[in-house]
This record gives structure tokens, C-alpha cells and sequence, in this order.
């Protein structure tokens, strides 16, 4: 472990992540039995994320004029009531596909201001030298639970219930939020003043980031990434029918191979001894995603249908993945002021949110006009020529973080 504040914000993140696995599972399972219904499951989803969009700015903003560990601990506290309330209501049968959509948006909401305030702490509690490994141990817990949450928290669902398991991630919060009480910030939070503006704030962040080449290169970097992986997830289903053996086992497979990937790039990123991050390397890690999918549609066009070779590609982009998110997250805490990272990290917190529901549609409609093969091999195209262009116009502004 790193520190004794960073071993307590990574035993939280533990606990509150594993738990949103199991609540996800448990959610999906109970509104595909209350409604049967893709459109309204997709809709969900929506609501999920939309919030957070639309209030990124704002959450930023606020991030960075209070005490971020204060808003780690109400948030996690808010999620915990919002989650006891769904508990509650499963409990006496109450439970209403209204309740879950109005839980699910408050639950967006609060999502906003904790996702940037998690990691923009993390520099007020961990060393400069040691940015790397906090984030890959950071990244390890995303993997782990990819791999873990569903199974678990499917096994949990059929042994103990819904309601239980509702009620599992409702505490998960609330140790989470103990667990932040115990760290210590040796930062002093200047009170604003009476007449500060937000929204001048906010203008001062936009105009921030666009001041600096570094930081709009990681963003357009995210963004990419995002758009492009969500094609691989539209593809899967596809790809998982079409090879030999059982479709949905062939699924299970490959989305376990990608989270075994996940963890393994985590965890090599954490024991690293000394790691050199740069955005050069970043970009190379996404361009041989891109080489990736245009091995799977290589594959695809040699009728290669033996699952085990996917499941391979599918752990390298999984490996690819890990590397890249640590990267991204320690450039973005490197090249960022400390005053100014709520709003940074809100908007590539924005910028992924928008990216991934955009995915899903754009290239879900592009499935239905081509080939699984074709999509794959234009996407990795593309991902490959974007990635090389980033390179070239923006090589001379980049610096070594080591």
C-alpha cells in the first residue's frame, strides 16, 4: 500500500464497487421481470448517464471550491439512503419501474460530483512519484470486479434475492463513506466569497483546458477511445453468435477474457517500480486497440471461428484498456493545478458519459447496414489513422511524467 489515506480510499472503492456490481445485476434482472422490455432497460441506461452530462460543469466546479472529501463522504452517504429507499420498497412489494427511473437520476446526480472528487484527490493524498501505481490499484479494483461483480452478484441474487442484495450495496456506501472519514488532507480550503460566480468559474476551467495542448490531447484521446470501444461492445453479441460452441457461453467468455485483461494491465501498472508516463505512449496504447479490432475482423474474413483466438484479442484491448486509463488519469493529475482539477476531471468524466451512449447508437445502426467484419475492420482504421494524426500534430508539446 501507499499511504495509510490511500489504502483507506481504496478499501472504500472495494467495497462501494463491488456492491454497484451486484446492485446491477440485481436491477437488470428485476426490470427485465417487471417489464420485458429492451427499450425501457435502454432508456435506463440513458437516464443513468444523462445527468451527469448535463450537470459535469457545474459539479466541477463545486469540486473544486469545497473540501473534496467532504463531498466524497456526502455522496457516498446520499447513494447509500437512495439505494436503502429501493431496498425498502423491494421489501413490501412497493417497488415501481417510476421509483427505479427516479432513484437511478438521483443517483446520476451524485454520481457527478463524486467521480471527479475521487480522482482529483487522490494528488492531495499520494505523491507525485507514486501517481502511477495509486492509479493502476485504483484501475485493479475496475478489473476485479468486471471479472467477479456480475458472477457474484448473480449467484447473490439467486441465493439471497433481490431485496438483500438492494440492501448489500445500500451498506457498501456507508462503510465506503466511514472508511473516507478517516482520511487526512493537509490542504486548507479557502471559504468562497459571497459573491463569487459560478458560472465565471466554470468559464475559467473551459478556457483552462483550452489553453493547454496536453490536457485537450488526453480528452480528444478519451473520447476516441470511448466512441470506438463502444463499437466493440455493440459487436460482441454478433461476434459471440457467429463462432462455434454455445452463443452465450461464447459471450461469457469473451467479456470475462476482457476483464481478466483489465486486471491483469492493472496490476502490472501497480508493481511497476518506476513508470514513465507520457502521452506518446498513451496513443500507442489505443492505436493497438484499433490493430486489435482489425485482427478480429481479419479473423472474421478467415472464418477463424474458434472462440479461443478472440478471447486472446479480447485480453489484449482488455490489457491496452488498463494501461491506457492509468495513463490518461496520472496525465490529467500531472498537468493539472490543483485548483482547477474538478472541472478537468468533470469533463473527461463528461466526455467519456457522452461518448458511450453515442457509440451504442451510431454504431449499433452502422451494424444493422454492414458486416460485424467490415465494422470492425473500418473502426480499427479509423481508431489507427486518428491516433497517428493526434501524434504527429501535437508531438512537440508533449513532457515525460515520470
Amino acid at each position: 500500500m501507499i499511504n495509510r489515506n490511500f489504502s483507506l480510499l481504496w478499501m472504500g472503492k472495494i467495497v462501494s464497487q463491488l456492491g454497484d456490481k451486484f446492485y446491477a445485476i440485481a436491477l437488470a434482472w428485476w426490470i427485465l421481470q417487471k417489464t420485458n422490455s429492451p427499450s425501457i432497460m435502454g432508456f435506463f441506461l440513458l437516464v443513468s448517464v444523462l445527468p451527469g452530462i448535463l450537470i459535469g460543469f457545474f459539479a466541477g466546479a463545486l469540486t473544486d471550491r469545497y473540501n473534496r472529501k467532504n463531498i466524497i463522504i456526502i455522496t457516498d452517504i446520499i447513494r447509500g439512503f437512495l439505494v436503502l429507499a429501493i431496498t425498502c420498497l423491494s421489501i413490501f412489494n412497493m417497488l415501481e419501474i417510476w421509483h427505479v427511473f427516479l432513484i437511478g437520476l438521483c443517483l446520476s446526480l451524485a454520481a457527478a460530483f463524486f467521480d471527479p472528487a475521487i480522482q482529483a484527490i487522490i494528488p492531495q493524498i499520494v505523491e507525485k512519484e507514486n501517481l502511477v501505481k495509486a492509479n493502476g490499484m485504483s484501475q485493479m479494483v475496475s478489473g476485479a470486479c468486471t471479472v467477479a461483480g456480475p458472477l457474484l452478484g448473480a449467484l447473490a441474487v439467486s441465493i439471497l434475492g433481490l431485496a438483500w442484495v438492494f440492501f448489500a450495496n445500500s451498506i457498501s456506501y456507508f462503510i465506503s463513506a466511514f472508511l473516507a472519514c478517516f482520511v487526512k488532507v493537509n490542504i486548507i480550503y479557502k471559504k468562497p466569497a459571497k459573491d463569487a460566480d459560478i458560472f465565471k468559474e466554470i468559464m475559467q476551467g473551459i478556457s483552462f483546458i483550452k489553453t493547454r495542448k496536453q490536457i485537450t490531447s488526453v480528452l480528444i484521446i478519451i473520447a476516441l477511445a470511448h466512441l470506438f470501444i463502444g463499437s466493440l461492445t455493440v459487436s460482441l453479441p454478433f461476434l459471440a453468435k457467429a463462432l462455434a460452441g454455445n452463443g452465450v457461453n461464447n459471450l461469457g467468455y469473451l467479456q470475462m477474457m476482457l476483464g481478466v485483461g483489465l486486471f491483469a494491465g492493472s496490476i502490472f501498472m501497480s508493481i511497476k517500480k518506476k513508470s514513465s508516463v507520457n502521452v506518446q505512449t498513451l496513443i500507442l496504447f489505443i492505436m493497438a486497440v484499433g490493430g486489435c479490432f482489425i485482427a478480429i475482423s481479419i479473423s472474421q474474413y478467415l472464418k477463424i471461428n474458434s472462440v479461443y483466438i478472440y478471447m486472446l484479442v479480447l485480453a489484449i484491448i482488455g490489457s491496452c484498456i488498463a494501461f491506457a486509463s492509468v495513463f490518461w488519469q496520472s496525465l490529467l493529475q500531472y498537468y493539472t493545478p490543483e485548483d482547477m482539477r474538478g472541472r478537468v476531471f468533470s469533463i473527461s468524466t463528461m466526455v467519456a458519459n457522452f461518448s458511450i451512449p453515442l457509440a451504442y447508437g451510431l454504431f449499433g445502426v452502422l451494424l444493422n447496414l454492414s458486416s460485424m467484419s467490415i465494422l470492425m475492420a473500418s473502426s480499427g482504421a479509423c481508431l489507427l489513422l486518428l491516433c497517428f494524426c493526434l501524434y504527429l500534430r501535437n508531438s512537440k508539446n508533449y513532457k515525460e511524467m515520470v
